[in-house]
């Protein structure tokens, strides 16, 4: 999925010329007064309404500020550019499924297959039911554009603190592998459903096996 099939900005030179503006003006959500974070997370929650309804490549930077009832300008001021705004909804989304299904994680002494399990079918359910977030996640994480950089290394920050919460009694030397494979077999089950080569009980038993296996050798064959 290349990243170029997703526009930046209006076609118009007028547009192109605001975005090149916008770009060094926009303001990190760091130095965001409260008010502007409440904007923000107002624009974020109609950008991923309209990517469900839509899809990623319609939307429209002008419809986005309309529907959020912000004057357009303001919106390059909260995200530098349309690639900015989708990597920062699916950042937002992520961080709402993981915390929508994320249990507590199994204590150190008990075995963590059925948390890490039960997690990674409810994580293929819930991109089963919105494909056009999956498509837009399974672009992002291959974009080299440096407008979703912050997104994606947040992201991943996101899914090592999930993994460190459920991989409880993985030994510290097998937490990179297992994680990396689990991490592997997710994404490829979700290419698998987005394009139709897999259902979703294929995707569930395919993760689910390497999973057992995974963790099977983490917890038989420390390194």
């Amino acid at each position: 999925m290349p990243v170029s099939a997703v526009e930046t900005v209006e076609e118009s030179p007028r547009g192109r010329a605001r975005a090149a503006r916008a770009t060094t003006d926009a303001v990190a959500p760091a130095d965001m007064t409260s008010d502007q974070l409440v904007r923000r997370a107002k624009v974020i929650e109609e950008v991923i309404g309209l990517i469900g309804a839509v899809g990623a490549d319609a939307v429209q930077m002008r419809d986005v500020a309309q529907r959020s009832g912000v004057a357009l300008a303001t919106l390059y001021r909260y995200f530098s550019s349309k690639e900015n705004l989708l990597a920062a909804a699916l950042e937002d989304w992520q961080k709402r499924l993981t915390r929508r299904i994320l249990p507590g994680g199994a204590p150190a002494d008990e075995d963590p297959l059925p948390v890490v399990l039960d997690y990674l079918r409810r994580a293929q359910r819930a991109f089963h039911r919105n494909p056009a977030m999956t498509a837009l996640m399974l672009q992002t994480m291959t974009s080299t554009d440096p407008e979703v950089q912050p997104a994606i290394e947040q992201m991943e920050r996101n899914n090592r603190e999930m993994f460190d919460r459920i991989l409880n009694g993985v030994a510290p030397e097998n937490f990179a592998n297992v994680s990396f494979g689990l991490n592997a077999a997710l994404s490829a089950a979700l290419t698998g459903l987005l394009t139709g080569r897999l259902t979703l009980a294929q995707s569930l038993d395919h993760v689910e096996w390497v999973t057992r296996v995974l963790l099977g050798e983490a917890h038989a064959r420390p390194a």
